[in-house]
């Protein structure tokens, strides 16, 4: 008997690793493994660091390289990137889907508070989530917060005794990218998600001081909070060479964060992990080199 073929779409990314990383730790001799990508060096890499899983190369701007991916694919884990078409890249996945005629399952990656679609990436996820529930395709969304990992873009100002985050006095819940990876696997290897939108936040709130506590605990080195105001943030992320469409995303959603409108603990994530939640103190001590 065949076994199911899993396909994730956005596999070179850091939650597609994460979530292949786990998945062949954990269910690789019950499934297929396919990873979608978009370029032959980047299948090339994941052949090699996980050498049972196929891959196959497609472009969610051009319709016509999906279907080859989708032949005999009975789940779809799908991961759209940083681009500002995140909706005709959901549009086309989610069509690509539905022609195939054998993807019982879609796995929607989102953001939390994609529901109230009050900032622009709220409002790009939830275009992919409606499109998904209106397709006739079984559906779940994962929506995830902003994660543990991205801090290690902050790195050079908290060597230097600075944590440069613009969220005021507003606290959030981090979230582990290797988490929400099993997480992932757990949800595709198992029944009973049909309809279901998990909502996956870090264990703790936490503010930037204690961020910084964090840091300085961790480095042996003082660090202290500051929050620039939008316009030294906005010019700070676009000198560092982000597009400015996802500088000025990202700002809104700092705002969000400084309002308290995230600062929420779910409980869905360590119920779907079935362990506790990585806290940000162990991240930052796993990677203590990244800041010191």
């Amino acid at each position: 008997m065949s076994k199911p073929v899993l396909l994730i779409i956005g596999a070179a990314g850091n939650n597609g690793v994460a979530t292949i990383d786990a998945l062949v730790r954990k269910h690789q001799d019950q499934y297929v493994i396919r990873a979608g990508v978009r370029s032959e060096d980047k299948a090339a890499a994941l052949r090699q660091r996980f050498p049972g899983v196929e891959t196959v190369l497609l472009d969610l701007d051009r319709p016509a390289t999906l279907a080859p991916a989708f032949t005999g694919v009975n789940k779809l884990f799908l991961i759209i990137g940083n681009v500002p078409n995140r909706e005709e890249h959901a549009k086309n996945a989610i069509d690509a889907a539905v022609a195939a005629g054998s993807v019982e399952h879609v796995l929607f990656f989102s953001v939390v508070g994609a529901e109230y679609e009050a900032i622009l990436f709220a409002r790009q996820f939830r275009f992919g989530e409606k499109y998904l529930e209106a397709s006739g395709l079984k559906w779940t969304h994962l929506r995830t917060i902003f994660f543990q990992d991205n801090f290690v873009g902050w790195a050079d100002g908290i060597k230097q005794g600075a944590f440069y985050f613009g969220i005021r006095d507003g606290r959030f819940a981090p979230l582990n990218v290797a988490d929400i990876g099993e997480i992932a696997a757990n949800i595709l290897c198992s029944g009973g998600h049909a309809g279901k939108a998990y909502n996956i936040t870090g264990p703790e709130l936490l503010g930037g001081e204690d961020f910084a506590r964090i840091f300085s605990s961790v480095t042996g080195k003082p660090v202290s909070h500051v929050s620039p105001d939008n316009a030294t943030t906005l010019k700070s992320m676009i000198d560092s060479g982000w597009p400015e469409w996802q500088s000025k995303g990202l700002v809104e959603l700092f705002n969000l964060f400084g309002d308290n409108l995230a600062a929420v603990v779910s409980p869905d994530g360590e119920q779907l992990l079935g362990r506790p939640l990585t806290t940000m103190g162990a991240y930052v001590a796993a990677h203590k080199a990244a800041f010191v």
